[in-house]
């Protein structure tokens, strides 16, 4: 009879703290570029603020993604 190997567990194999998501979107130069290019054509002041703040913060992320 063969042995048979000992089975290991998804949790003793992944940390407690990890969870699953779903990308939505890989960060990349071009979709920061279209983030800043939708400020520049915004017409509503505070959307336009919004949108050039986040284009500054996913600016610092590239290569990154974004997640729901």
């Amino acid at each position: 009879m063969a042995k048979r190997k000992p089975q290991i567990k998804k949790e003793e194999v992944v940390p407690s703290n990890v969870r699953k998501v779903v990308v939505s979107q890989e960060i990349t130069s071009d979709f920061v570029l279209e983030i800043y290019e939708k400020a520049k054509r915004a017409r509503n002041k505070q959307r336009r603020d919004d949108l050039y703040k986040a284009a500054e913060v996913l600016s610092k992320h590239i290569g990154k993604y974004l997640v729901d």
